[in-house]
């Protein structure tokens, strides 16, 4: 499996239920996308209150069966129309790991690091640039308390087609 995301920084004063509506409108598309095991929606505020991540930002994360379907998505419209209003985003891609946990629920957070303590979801390898990825999924208690991580929202999750 392969580990994607890529992050769209945006101006402190982004209006980030723009981002918001966003997932709203268009998460439910890639349910059922070819090779997709799940999307995470995340997105970063600035100035939100139950977690702490210092920019907004969308930062969506990606799990693909294999490289084909990966880049599937990367050549359809709706990739396209995401560059054609924000910019050609850096991809970061990682190879999984052994086993993965989606996520379950909007209501629980993501922490990204390269290194968490105990009981990831996720781990993975850059093997071009030695990066590890390491994620978990957090309760709202838990991204208040976050250290070392960077902190996101779960705006939807879309699982793709078996």
């Amino acid at each position: 499996m392969i580990a994607m995301q890529y992050k769209i920084t945006l101006p402190a004063d982004y209006p980030m239920d723009t981002i918001k509506e966003r997932i709203t409108s268009k998460g439910h598309l890639l349910n059922e996308f070819p090779g997709l095991v799940f999307k995470a929606f995340l997105y970063s505020e600035k100035s939100a209150q139950n977690y702490e991540n210092p920019i907004n930002s969308y930062a969506p994360f990606y799990v693909w069966k294999d490289h084909q379907s990966m880049i599937a998505f990367l050549k359809c419209d709706g990739f396209k129309a995401l560059c054609e209003q924000f910019g050609r985003p850096q991809v970061d891609v990682w190879f999984v790991d052994g086993e993965i946990t989606a996520p379950n629920s909007i209501e629980q957070f993501a922490s990204i690091g390269a290194h968490h303590s105990h009981n990831t979801d996720i781990n993975a390898m850059n093997y071009t640039t030695w990066k590890k990825l390491s994620i978990k999924w957090i309760s709202q208690a838990e991204a208040k308390n976050a250290e070392n991580t960077e902190v996101y929202a779960i705006g939807y999750i879309a699982k793709g087609k078996a």
